[in-house]
């Protein structure tokens, strides 16, 4: 039986399901672990997963799924934002019933808070939205979220990484207000999914991690989106090296 600890993760982990928005993301992840393709997650919608078991150094194993939004059909390109991440996390839950939710992909970072492409963040303190602007009593803070973000400490030397507040909106470049917010709330990473996927993880009562990787410096006068299409291949590789550590220190904690 899997066991809730004191530092609100489950011990032993026999699931872990992993959630990328963008298919350049996650597809080296799942080709490494050699997943087998599984198909549509829902036959309506371009979500689309994979799953495998992964044999442990103590004799034990790991069952493994990693889920994508998907390619949007009218455009051909990934379904990025908060509504397919949400969607898509939902089904993969229903399908697969992790023990362990982890929404890994890509983010700006802020030069002024020690970001540099390549840094790897988890989500700690809070999980935000930036652009849920709500001016009506008490829908003000539903808007802004505020989704509690926690980890293992030792994660962050077995994973390399650094602990930052994650902020999410559906818009890649930020608006003038959404720059104050970020600076207001010390945001650490701007990307499109992980506040959405924290909400949901949260009304299943299921442990949730969120690893982002930078591509690109909201806060530096080079055009953001030319940094993200340069890094993206890069970043990505790094971030799944980092994701293995992940699922290595998982498969510790029996």
């Amino acid at each position: 039986m899997t066991e809730i600890t004191s530092d609100g993760w489950p011990r032993p982990v026999h699931r872990v399901a992993f959630l990328f928005a963008m298919s350049a993301e996650g597809t080296g992840f799942a080709r490494r672990l050699g997943l087998e393709d599984q198909g549509s997650l829902d036959s309506s919608l371009p979500a689309h997963w994979l799953k495998g078991r992964l044999a442990g150094s103590d004799g034990g194993s790991l069952e493994v799924a990693v889920g994508f939004a998907g390619t949007d059909p009218d455009h051909g390109v990934d379904r990025i934002g908060t509504v397919p991440a949400a969607l898509a996390a939902h089904l993969l839950i229903r399908r697969f019933e992790p023990d362990l939710l982890v929404n890994a992909g890509t983010c700006g970072g802020f030069k002024v808070r020690g970001a540099r492409v390549g840094s790897i963040y988890l989500g700690s303190k809070a999980f935000l939205f930036h652009d849920h602007r709500v001016p009506l009593p008490g829908f003000d803070a539903f808007g802004v979220g505020r989704i509690e973000a926690d980890h293992p400490e030792e994660l962050l030397e077995v994973m390399d990484a650094e602990p930052g507040v994650i902020s999410t909106g559906d818009s890649f470049t930020p608006c003038a207000e959404e720059l104050e917010f970020f600076e207001r709330e010390g945001v650490h990473a701007k990307e499109m999914e992980a506040a959405a996927i924290a909400r949901l993880a949260r009304d299943h009562g299921l442990p949730f991690l969120a690893v982002k990787a930078v591509t690109d410096l909201v806060d530096h006068p080079e055009p953001e989106q030319e940094a993200f299409l340069r890094n993206l291949e890069r970043v990505s590789a790094s971030l799944g090296e980092r994701l293995v550590r992940l699922l290595d220190w998982l498969g510790t904690r029996t």
